[in-house]
């Protein structure tokens, strides 16, 4: 493993980046994406997004966001070095590196990272990746600005639920207090992530909420977005990663799943854990990854049926001496 001052001199040393994240990315892969990029630029270095993925709707308000519009899904001719932020293996890279010959560098902050990268550095205690990011552009010895600061504190909201989940450190929050120095609009980020649902989301909620089951002695809820919603709703793409959270409001309830039929086959899995039930565990048996509290598989060759069969098994035996 690295150090953050090791991989800054190879940032230093290089001039071409591009910068990716992980397939389906959040507010902290598109926050440290894009804060990374324009630090990079600060520094007179040539740095692009490289994304197979549209930036969730949610997210358009972040500086550069346009430039995350899933065109720019390959390295350039003459990139240097490929920067992976969030993403804990290589194949969940929201790009094409096949005919990358440069270095990658590998930036993340999730236990299950398989250390894919040339150079890496991946902390577990960090409350985000945006986190590190943020550490790394002092390194770096960029100068921090609002633009920066509003994509930073993004990713760290988003990935320590506005502060609730236990990864949000004293080192966290100290970071927070150093970005409100430059004059973030807070109030009108948490507006933008939280209460900007288009109404066709709303009907898909109360439908998810109206169909969930509630398992094994009300610990578990079990939510889905079938195939069969998203034809009746007529909805072509819609970011559906946040209502998994709805389950965690169940009182007694300890584990919450979400499963989505894929539109070409397989079924998507989010895990998430209210105290004490490891999800990233669970995730981990199905070639899945995340953090102790959120997690999250990818069923290739699985009916919708199975993989809920096998992941209920899985949390039975987690849950039964609770």
């Amino acid at each position: 493993m690295n150090t953050l001052s090791e991989i800054a001199s190879i940032l230093n040393a290089y001039t071409i980046f591009g910068v990716t994240y992980h397939v389906s990315p959040d507010g902290d892969a598109c926050g440290s994406a894009l804060a990374l990029v324009q630090g990079l630029r600060s520094l007179g270095k040539e740095a692009y997004i490289i994304s197979k993925d549209e930036i969730p709707s949610n997210l358009s308000f972040l500086p550069l966001s346009m430039e995350i519009d899933g065109e720019n899904i390959k390295v350039r001719n003459r990139a240097d070095v490929i920067i992976s932020l969030d993403c804990g293996n290589i194949e969940r890279m929201s790009c094409d590196i096949e005919d990358h010959k440069g270095l990658i560098i590998n930036v993340d902050h999730h236990v299950s990272n398989d250390i894919f990268g040339d150079y890496n550095y991946v902390d577990c205690t960090a409350s985000a990746t945006c986190e590190i990011v943020y550490r790394l552009l002092k390194e770096l010895k960029v100068s921090m600005n609002k633009d920066i600061a509003t994509c930073i504190y993004t990713g760290i909201v988003t990935d320590t639920g506005s502060f609730r989940h236990s990864n949000a450190t004293s080192v966290t929050h100290k970071i927070v207090s150093e970005l409100l120095k430059y004059n973030i609009e807070h109030t009108k980020i948490h507006s933008e992530l939280f209460d900007s649902k288009p109404f066709i989301k709303l009907r898909l909620i109360g439908k998810v909420l109206d169909r969930s089951e509630l398992l094994m002695d009300g610990k578990l809820i079990f939510l889905a977005v079938t195939n069969e919603m998203v034809r009746e709703l007529n909805i072509d793409t819609i970011d559906t990663g946040d209502l998994v959270s709805y389950g965690l409001q169940v009182k007694d309830v300890e584990v919450s799943i979400l499963l989505k039929e894929a539109e070409n086959g397989g079924v998507k899995a989010s895990l998430r854990s209210k105290n004490d039930v490891n999800v990233q565990k669970i995730a981990d048996k199905f070639g899945g990854g995340g953090h102790v509290k959120a997690a999250g598989i990818t069923f290739k060759n699985e009916t919708f049926y199975s993989a809920k069969d096998k992941l209920i098994n899985e949390f039975e035996k987690e849950l039964i001496s609770l």
